[in-house]
């Protein structure tokens, strides 16, 4: 009984304190917040004390960050106990494995995490898309090929013309090696690409189609032609991204508790680094195999100013202005 009253006095108390804040808001933005989970609405406090200005800073767009916060810290927090088991039952059984033969990139597929609207999807989620899907792959050719241990990429599938029917995809790829001393850095980097992703699900339609115009691509399908530098312009710096990147920047540099422009210059590396094997790959091969127009049309330096110079400034101008209060900028 004492224990249960202890808890219930601290109830009062967190009440009390957020209502300090809340009472200035107008009442349909007093409702969002007391509706978010407790995670939520210390997000939002915690965040809002940090700019030094409560009581002018508690905007819905605010509201909306804690939200997503919210729901990023929930679909992380169930999908650990199952990274976990790939550690210790899944992964030791493919170390010394050849790639897989059975499918194209060479990968082992385990069975993915499904969260729908009404079965584990977070209820902030609802109204943006239907599902969330993690996906798991073994790729016993990562370190050997990249140096990295896993790789982590999301994409937000979003319908056009209804909200219900849209949904986020988030893939994990991980060497055999992979282990709980690798728990940190991965936490940190699905977080960063969960929020991102749910970020998309929060922009308008006018919003989303600048980093996926919907163009004919000479290498196939409707969408950003990679093999010219405007292409991974088009994509990198559109609104969409722009607006997603810094989020997923801001998300981890938080996480470490480290410089946003640190955190952020890693991530540029992790781009060039990726464009840059590809390029090499690709100009690589045969004039049979990959005919001139197919070839990739910038230089190694070209790549460098875009992504450290001119994405950069982008990218940290647009953190001031949305997260003034990110270390480092």
């Amino acid at each position: 009984m004492k224990l249960l009253m202890e808890q219930w006095r601290r109830f009062i108390k967190e009440d009390e304190d957020y209502k300090e804040y809340v009472d200035r808001l107008s009442l349909e933005m007093q409702e969002v917040f007391w509706n978010l989970p407790e995670d939520g609405k210390k997000y939002v406090i915690d965040d809002w004390n940090s700019l030094g200005r409560p009581g002018q800073r508690l905007t819905e767009e605010r509201l909306l960050e804690g939200r997503y916060e919210a729901a990023t810290t929930e679909l992380t927090r169930k999908l650990m106990p199952w990274v976990k088991f790939l550690i210790t039952d899944i992964l030791p059984k493919y170390t010394d494995k050849e790639p897989n033969k059975r499918d194209p990139n060479g990968l082992y597929i385990t069975t993915p995490q499904k969260y729908e609207k009404g079965k584990g999807l977070p209820k902030e989620l609802e109204d943006k898309m239907f599902k969330a899907e993690f996906k798991f792959y073994i790729d016993v050719k990562i370190f050997e090929e990249t140096g990295d241990k896993f790789q982590v990429g999301g994409a937000f599938m979003s319908d056009p013309d209804s909200r219900e029917y849209s949904f986020l995809q988030i893939n994990t790829f991980l060497d055999p090696s992979f282990s709980e001393q690798d728990l940190n850095d991965y936490l940190a980097t699905l977080k960063g690409i969960t929020i991102h992703e749910i970020q998309h699900g929060g922009q308008s339609e006018e919003v989303l189609q600048t980093g996926d115009p919907r163009t004919y691509n000479p290498m196939g399908g409707l969408n950003h032609n990679y093999n010219k530098l405007e292409g991974v312009r088009g994509y990198y710096a559109s609104e969409a991204e722009v607006d997603s990147y810094t989020k997923e920047t801001y998300k981890k540099a938080k996480y470490y508790k480290k410089p946003f422009p640190e955190i952020l210059d890693k991530r540029l590396q992790e781009f060039f680094d990726m464009f840059k094997r590809r390029r090499d790959k690709m100009n690589a091969e045969d004039e049979k195999e990959t005919p001139g127009e197919f070839r990739v049309r910038y230089s190694e330096e070209e790549l460098n100013d875009f992504f450290f110079k001119e994405l950069r400034d982008k990218y940290i101008a647009y953190a001031k202005t949305k997260y003034p209060e990110a270390q480092g900028i």
